[in-house]
């Protein structure tokens, strides 16, 4: 694989983080992917430069915030200081890819009970009130919602350490 495909392909899977860097400093979402896609272009046409085995999304977002750097200077006459991005870089460090905490979630309903599921899916999938549930099963609406309250509570808590784990 070309350098320029490996890089496009990561470009793709970090879409989502890049994309909201870039949304913290732009207000206007279309100017914000137009400057993705000056990003992705200056990545695939300097992708000879990136070291395998280092941190892409750094990389990437050092593109990304002279990207900026240079809109917001022709835009606005404004000139931005590192100290404003390095506060913005950390601010992203430890946002999870939507991807990731999807694919987190998926593994963490697999271990839910059948019946706690299925009151998942009327409630979140069909738009079900717990009162609608509770007349379907025969539970009060009582104990529907602390179901409910104690599921989401043990899928919160499996994803968070799912996405921990896959960040050690």
């Amino acid at each position: 694989m070309s350098d320029a495909a490996h890089i496009a392909q990561l470009v793709v899977k970090h879409r989502h983080g890049l994309l909201a860097y870039l949304y913290g400093v732009l207000p206007d979402a279309h100017v914000a992917e137009d400057l993705f896609q000056e990003v992705c272009v200056v990545a695939v046409q300097k992708a000879a430069e990136f070291q395998d085995g280092t941190n892409f999304v750094a990389w990437a977002r050092t593109i990304a915030r002279n990207k900026l750097r240079e809109h917001l200077r022709r835009r606005s006459g404004i000139t931005v200081d590192d100290a404003f991005f390095d506060g913005l870089e950390s601010a992203f460090d430890g946002v999870p890819n939507p991807d990731v905490r999807k694919d987190a979630l998926r593994r963490c309903l697999g271990g839910i009970q059948d019946r706690a599921r299925q009151m998942l899916v009327w409630r979140y999938e069909e738009g079900l009130t717990a009162a609608a549930i509770a007349d379907r099963t025969g539970a009060s609406r009582a104990s529907v919602n602390s179901l409910l309250q104690r599921v989401r509570e043990i899928l919160r808590e499996c994803v968070e350490r799912r996405i921990s784990e896959a960040r050690a």
